[in-house]
């Protein structure tokens, strides 16, 4: 299914007191050039509640090198190992590894928690918490933001190969979901998006089954879509979402 929303936020709503703070445990994954602290990291943490909320830091990005899982490391490690054909794919799954290992420990934890609990990966992250489907460690109440797997598979692969590899990585993620881990799921894209293409989202849902919110007139940080009070003062889009997957609506 795909559901289509305007974007109506009025006043900031990481200035709100938390509230309801300790009803929910939240595992966030950040984007590719953000971390622990970043602006939805911090939102959530106000909502809440700072224990309540793990963001490890995945030590990723594109180029930067310092960065222990970045592409560009990656590269450079695979460089001299691989031929000249192989290095972008293996490049791209080296990256996703290294990643999805900072939140092992994490996803371990969440599985265990017989309360509320919800996943959230944005852009990178997003591809990450997918990756994380695809190994079997989570099967649990997910809220994509604009995931970025479609987009990182098309730069890091052959256009021929790109769609063969999509189709077999979502119809494996498809496969490790049963019908109600997928109600509590959802992807979020905005349509303005102009660093993922809501194609790629689009994709995503019709092979898996989960639906697609696109909110309309949304860009890619989704920042004033999700974390910004709704119009008459209602909580900000996200926590609605949080209630939705989390299945207390």
């Amino acid at each position: 299914k795909v559901h289509s929303q305007l974007m109506t936020p009025t006043a900031h709503a990481a200035f709100q007191k938390p509230q309801m703070a300790g009803f929910v445990s939240v595992l966030f994954m950040h984007g590719l050039e953000s971390g622990p602290g970043g602006s939805k990291h911090r939102w959530l943490m106000n909502r809440y509640g700072d224990k309540n909320v793990s963001c490890p830091d995945m030590e990723m990005s594109l180029w930067d090198v310092r960065k222990k899982n970045s592409l560009g490391r990656s590269v450079l490690r695979n460089a001299f190992t691989l031929s000249p054909s192989t290095i972008l794919p293996n490049t791209l799954k080296m990256s996703l590894d290294g990643c999805l290992d900072a939140h092992r420990d994490e996803l371990e934890k969440m599985s265990k928690i017989e309360t509320e609990k919800v996943l959230i990966g944005s852009s990178w992250g997003g591809a990450v918490a997918l990756h994380a489907m695809e190994q079997g460690l989570w099967d649990g109440p997910t809220i994509f933001l604009a995931p970025a797997y479609g987009t990182a598979v098309r730069k890091f692969h052959s256009s021929a190969a790109a769609d063969a590899f999509l189709d077999a990585k979502y119809a494996a993620i498809s496969a490790k979901l049963s019908a109600e881990s997928k109600q509590h799921c959802l992807i979020v894209h905005g349509s303005e998006d102009d660093t993922v293409d809501i194609a790629d989202s689009r994709k995503l849902a019709a092979a898996t089954g989960i639906e697609l919110l696109e909110i309309q007139g949304g860009d890619h940080r989704l920042n004033d879509a999700m974390l910004e009070e709704q119009e008459g003062g209602a909580p900000a889009r996200l926590h609605d979402l949080v209630l939705r997957v989390t299945a207390r609506a």
